[in-house]
C-alpha cells in the first residue's frame, strides 16, 4: 500500500501537504545547488509529490558525485513526458519545461531551510495519520485471542521513530542564535545543565563537568570487567544530587541492582547480602537504604526484546512522572541486547539505526544517556587487549552519534587469562611487556570518542572486588570505616 493510497478516505486537499514549498525548494537547489547543505535532514521519501521526490534523489545523487544539477543536466535522468500541473494551466508540464520552471520562479535559497521544515512537518503528519489509521483497523479486527494493548505497540514505536527524524523547532533557528542562547540559559544557570559524575577520572577523560542533558554517552568494556558496578556508583551519585534515574536493564534485575548498591554504599558484600548474614549495624543499614531508596526518583526496569523506539516510550513517561526538575539520567544495559530495526543488517548498520533512535531520545526529553557496550571478542585475542574503536558494538560507524564513548579496561583480567595459556618464553615477554608486574585491583579509565577535547587522556582508578565499587586514589588509600 503506498502513502496515496493509505489516505483514499479523505479528499485529496485533506491530506496534509504543501506543494508550494517543495518547488520552492527544488527551485532554491537547481540555481544554487549549495542549498543542498542546508538541508542534510531532507530526503526523497517527505516530499509528497513523488515527482518532487524524484526530482531531488537525482540532484542529490549529481551534486554527491561532484557534478552540476540544473535544469539542462538533468532532464536526461528523469522522464521527458512527466511533470506536474503548472499554475494557470491544466494539462501536465513536461519534465525540462518544469525543470526550468522551478529555477525560474525561485526567489533565494536563504529559505531552503525553512521550506524543507515545512516539508518534513507535512511528511511527519501523514505518516502520523496513516499509522493512527492502520491502529484503529486493527482495534476494529482484533482477533479475541489477541491483547489489543500489546496489538497498538507498533503506533508507539513508529511515533518514536517519526520524533528521531523530526527538524525540532529549536534547529530552525539560525546557528548564532542558537549558540546565544544556550550560553544564556548556561550564564543564568551559572553551570552545564547536566548529571553530575561520581569519579573525578571520568570527567578528566571526557573532559566534560558532567552527562550533560540530550547528550548520548557509550561506556564499553569486556563481561565481567565491572561496567554495570560502575554504572550504579554513577546511579547512585546522581540520586543523593536529587537527579532522576532510569535504569533500562537487559541483565540484571531490580533486587540485584540493589544489593550491588548496597555492598558499594555499605561494604557489605552480596553473598552475605543474598545469605542474610548480617549483623544487626548491616541489616540496620541495608533497611535504611532500602526505604531511601524506594523514595527517590528512580525506576529499574527489565528488558527483554525491546527495539530502541520502546526504549524512548519508557524514557517520555519516566520523565512525565519526575521530570521538572534537574536533568534525568537514562541508563541502558546493554546495546547489544536492544532489538535492531533490521535484523539482518550488519552490526554496524543496527547499531547506527539503534543509535539514532537513542539520540533523538536524549534531546526529546532532555536527559543524560549512557549506554552500556560489551566488547566483541575479537578485541580480546589482540596481544595488547587495550580497547579501540572496533571493540565498540558496530565497530567504528557506531561512534557518530555517541558524544563521548568512554571505556573501563582492568589489564588484571587479561593478564590472568594470557598467563593461564601462556606456553612459550615468547609469551611470558608479550606478557611482561604489555601488562604493569602489579596490576591487582587496577583499572585504567579513557576515551575512544571526546566531541570537545582530547580523547588521548588515561586515569588509574582501584577496583574492590569484595564491594564491586570504584575507587579514586585518594579514597584507594583510606580504611572501610574512613571510606565510608
Amino acid at each position: 500500500m503506498n502513502k496515496h493510497e493509505r489516505f483514499s478516505d479523505h479528499p485529496p486537499a485533506e491530506v496534509p501537504s504543501n506543494v508550494e514549498a517543495e518547488q520552492a525548494l527544488l527551485g532554491a537547489l537547481l540555481i544554487n545547488n549549495e542549498a543542498l547543505d542546508r538541508v542534510p535532514f531532507l530526503e526523497p521519501k517527505h516530499f509528497y509529490e513523488r515527482l518532487h521526490g524524484r526530482i531531488f534523489e537525482v540532484a542529490a545523487k549529481m551534486i554527491g558525485a561532484g557534478k552540476a544539477a540544473d535544469p539542462v543536466t538533468m532532464k536526461s535522468y528523469l522522464p521527458a513526458d512527466s511533470g506536474v500541473k503548472l499554475d494557470g494551466e491544466t494539462d501536465t508540464a513536461p519534465m525540462p519545461r518544469y525543470l526550468a520552471r522551478l529555477a525560474a520562479e525561485a526567489v533565494t535559497v536563504a529559505g531552503a531551510r525553512d521550506y524543507a521544515s515545512a516539508i518534513v512537518d507535512m511528511w511527519i503528519r501523514r505518516e502520523a495519520i496513516a499509522a493512527a489509521q492502520d491502529v484503529v483497523h486493527v482495534a476494529f479486527d482484533l482477533p479475541p485471542d489477541k491483547d489489543v494493548l500489546i496489538e497498538l505497540e507498533p503506533l508507539e514505536e513508529r511515533l518514536t521513530e517519526l520524533r528521531a527524524e523530526r527538524v525540532r523547532e529549536e534547529n530552525r533557528l539560525g546557528m548564532g542564535a542558537r549558540y546565544l542562547a544556550s550560553m544564556s540559559a548556561a550564564c543564568a544557570r551559572g553551570e552545564i545543565e547536566g548529571v553530575p559524575i561520581c569519579l573525578d577520572e571520568i570527567a578528566e577523560v571526557i573532559s566534560e563537568p558532567c552527562f550533560e542533558a540530550g547528550n548520548l554517552y557509550a561506556l564499553l568494556s569486556s563481561s565481567g570487567e565491572g561496567k554495570t558496578s560502575l554504572t550504579l556508583q554513577i546511579v547512585a551519585h546522581a540520586l543523593k544530587r536529587a537527579h532522576p534515574v532510569l535504569f533500562l536493564s537487559y541483565d540484571q534485575s531490580a533486587e540485584q541492582c540493589v544489593r550491588q548498591m548496597v555492598a558499594q554504599e555499605y561494604g557489605v558484600d552480596v553473598p552475605s547480602q543474598r545469605a542474610g548474614r548480617l549483623n544487626e549495624r548491616e541489616w540496620g543499614r541495608a533497611i535504611d537504604f532500602a526505604n531511601w531508596i524506594d523514595a527517590q526518583p528512580f525506576e529499574i526496569i527489565k528488558c527483554s526484546e525491546e527495539g530502541a523506539p520502546k526504549l524512548c516510550g519508557y524514557a517520555r513517561r519516566f520523565v512525565k512522572r519526575f521530570g521538572g526538575g534537574k536533568p534525568p539520567l537514562v541508563v541502558v544495559d546493554h546495546i547489544q541486547s536492544i532489538t535492531p530495526p533490521d535484523p539482518r543488517a550488519d552490526p554496524g548498520s543496527k547499531a547506527r539505526d539503534i543509535n539514532k533512535v537513542l539520540k533523538a531520545g536524549a534531546g526529546q526529553t532532555k536527559s543524560a544517556w549512557l549506554i552500556l557496550n560489551q566488547r566483541n571478542s575479537e578485541g580480546m585475542k589482540r596481544d595488547n587487549p587495550r580497547p579501540i574503536s572496533a571493540d565498540l558494538y558496530g565497530g567504528d560507524p557506531a561512534k557518530q552519534a555517541y558524544d563521548a564513548i568512554l571505556y573501563l579496561y582492568r589489564p588484571e583480567k587479561f593478564k590472568k587469562d594470557k598467563e593461564a595459556t601462556a606456553a612459550s618464553d615468547a609469551d611470558w615477554k608479550k606478557i611482561r611487556r604489555v601488562f604493569p608486574d602489579d596490576c591487582e585491583g587496577l583499572a585504567e579509565l579513557g576515551a575512544l570518542k571526546v566531541r570537545f577535547g582530547r580523547s588521548d587522556i588515561r586515569r588509574e582508578v582501584r577496583f574492590e572486588d569484595r564491594f564491586t565499587r570504584y575507587l579514586t586514589s585518594r579514597e584507594a588509600g583510606l580504611g572501610l570505616e574512613d571510606w565510608q
